[in-house]
């Protein structure tokens, strides 16, 4: 079971969004009062009630907690999609997603995988701004989340997924959904490659 928390400045579009999120029977809503349990993803709603910015937003959250989450913004075009995503944002969707799109968006943020609008992601890949002004983007700090790069570290170190876990204090299922969600984000199909991969494009250091 997936534990989602809402975080919306609007009491109707929080409404809305539990409503989405209740009829997956694979995810469970998270009261955002129950503290000793962290949820699993955040999906957090930037629209125009929202009296910060996303990166801002993003930033608040408590040191060491890597929760994913999933930002809804009114325009993706500028540089709003891609300030999410530089700021730790797993997943960016127009707030006008279907509410398929927001319930695999969230699976695909608990799996360690990213999920963005083809738009975005083309401008994205090709480096260039979403709005196509040509801006250069740099996505190097976007491939891998901050977890995900600890693991191909201690993975680079020599580590089994059993030695990960402790170290990092994780479960070694999890281990294993970071390894895949790395091996395919670089590409790579099997450990050895996933480091040299990583020391390569600069995201790892040995």
């Amino acid at each position: 079971m997936i534990r989602v928390l809402i975080v919306s400045p609007s009491s109707g579009t929080r409404r809305a969004l539990e409503r989405v999120v209740a009829r997956d029977p694979g995810l469970a809503l998270h009261a955002g009062s129950d503290t000793a349990v962290l949820p699993d993803v955040i999906v957090l709603d930037a629209g125009p009630e929202s009296h910060l910015p996303v990166p801002m937003l993003l930033e608040q959250r408590p040191s060491g907690n890597t929760t994913p989450f999933v930002v809804l913004l009114d325009e993706l075009d500028g540089a709003a999609g891609a300030g999410a995503l530089r700021a730790g944002a797993r997943a960016v969707l127009p707030r006008s997603a279907a509410p398929e799109e927001i319930r695999a968006a969230v699976r695909a943020a608990a799996a360690g995988l990213a999920s963005l609008p083809a738009a975005l992601a083309g401008a994205l890949l090709d480096g260039t701004s979403p709005d196509g002004a040509g801006a250069l983007v740099d996505t190097r700090d976007q491939i891998l989340t901050p977890r995900e790069r600890q693991v191909l570290t201690l993975l680079g170190e020599g580590l089994l997924n059993k030695e990960i876990a402790v170290q990092l204090g994780i479960s070694e299922h999890t281990v294993k959904t970071h390894l895949a969600a790395i091996y395919e984000k670089l590409d790579a199909s099997n450990r050895a490659e996933a480091v040299a991969r990583g020391l390569r494009r600069g995201l790892i250091m040995l």
